[in-house]
């Protein structure tokens, strides 16, 4: 049967002034559109459908949803679930930021566009399927959790086994950017920059911006608070990583920039736990792992998400134990999804220039976790409390001075967030080179 091609709100949901809004997000229109997207055209029939709010908060730039569908399908009554995401309150500090940088529109082109282009096959599937978007409003994705795939707990760093599926998805990503970047240049002569300059772009980073260069001093007191509460450091030890690590932040736009040396590629550059989604079998297996969450994607070298993603997901036991088996089984993997297309990753990325790259990429990484793993490990109650709850506590923490109280408490009250960020600071005392590289 065909699809009824109807434009009324939802029966399900209450019409009390304080849902109004909720309610306009999704019309019977586009229920049947989502429904003709993953059926085919004339092969169901709406019934009915809610949108259901979450309670729990996993991410930071939007508000998540349980999209609930009844529908005659082939005949016969089903009830479907989606995922839907819409845009943080107006009134809040992220809505703004999505506003300045139109990082919600940005996601949806990437879905609506990039990833049509690049292909995302289903024997090497690493991203969910979008079935509707409105620009500024909502985007409803394919909901993983019904086929098994779930989130890890951000606290527990990943183990081996969880690494080498992720840097396999991640290889399967850069893969496909190397290819149509290939195909563009045979058609037009084009690259993928040419095509999306600006939505390439860093958001996170912006020279010149001044609520961006706000949020970085931010996140610099925080690191100086962490060094402050590390015994270990004597106070001219801590003064002298103090000044190593700000001479390196206020290179950090430039560190994360397209290079002229590597080859770039489409990154996903915001790799943790909750935008990493795996599916085990009854075995405890992994057997799949898709990456979501895209506001961040950008134009830079691969070994930027390589890095990123060890640092954000792992200990430094892990990493110190398996780096050079990670690097191999990324780049083996990378051959591999490029093999299959025929094409040689000589031509594209040798082992020399990765091995070069990833070294350059494991400074940035250091500092770049250094930076975020603030925000990202925060416990679930604090993230509550100020993205949820507080407009004006978030701000402080954001761009003002609360950074230092609120890192100092999470320090104090969690032992895992002390654990991972006290040693990002030790490794950077060990590892980091003085001075950034003159760019």
């Amino acid at each position: 049967m065909a699809a009824i091609n109807v434009d009324k709100t939802c029966s399900l949901l209450p019409i009390s002034p304080q849902d109004r809004r909720k309610t306009s997000l999704l019309t019977d229109c586009d229920i049947n559109k989502i429904l003709e997207r993953k059926f085919g055209s004339g092969n169901s029939r709406l019934v009915d459908w809610r949108l259901e709010p979450l309670d729990k908060t996993e991410g930071f730039l939007g508000q998540y949803h349980h999209l609930r569908i009844k529908a005659r399908i082939d005949g016969k009554t089903q009830s479907l679930q989606f995922f839907a995401k819409t845009p943080p309150p107006a009134h809040s500090p992220q809505f703004d930021f999505l506003q300045r940088f139109d990082t919600f529109n940005k996601e949806i082109t990437f879905y609506t566009d990039l990833v049509q282009r690049m292909g995302a096959n289903v024997s090497s599937k690493w991203i969910v399927e979008c079935y509707f978007w409105k620009r500024n409003v909502i985007i409803v994705l394919e909901d993983a959790s019904i086929d098994g795939y779930t989130t890890l707990n951000k606290y527990v760093p990943f183990d081996k086994e969880h690494c080498v599926w992720i840097l396999k998805t991640l290889s399967r990503l850069h893969s496909k950017s190397l290819l149509l970047d290939e195909g563009l240049c045979q058609e037009s002569g084009q690259t993928i920059f040419d095509l999306y300059g600006r939505l390439l772009n860093d958001i996170l980073f912006v020279d010149g911006d001044d609520r961006s260069e706000r949020a970085l001093m931010s996140a610099l007191t925080g690191v100086y608070t962490i060094i402050d509460l590390i015994e270990e450091f004597d106070d001219k030890e801590k003064i002298v990583i103090k000044c190593q690590i700000t001479e390196w932040v206020q290179k950090i736009s430039q560190l994360l920039a397209p290079s002229k040396e590597h080859r770039n590629v489409i990154c996903h550059r915001d790799v943790w736990a909750t935008n990493i989604m795996f599916r085990h079998d009854l075995a405890g297996n992994i057997n799949g792992c898709y990456l979501i969450d895209w506001q961040f994607f950008c134009y830079c070298p691969p070994a930027i998400d390589f890095m990123c993603c060890l640092y954000l997901t792992t200990d430094r036991r892990t990493r110190d134990c398996h780096f050079d088996f990670f690097a191999k089984v990324y780049y083996d993997s990378l051959v591999q999804s490029l093999a299959e297309e025929g094409l040689d990753v000589e031509n594209y990325l040798s082992w020399t220039a990765f091995e070069k790259s990833y070294t350059e990429a494991r400074d940035i990484a250091l500092i770049y976790a250094a930076l975020n793993l603030q925000i990202i490990l925060l416990s679930n109650e604090i993230t509550i409390n100020y993205f949820c709850n507080s407009t004006e506590k978030l701000e402080e923490i954001l761009y003002g001075d609360g950074r230092a109280e609120l890192v100092r408490h999470q320090c104090e009250k969690e032992p895992i967030y002390k654990m991972r960020i006290f040693e990002i600071i030790h490794e950077i005392k060990d590892r980091l080179p003085k001075h950034p590289p003159n760019l």
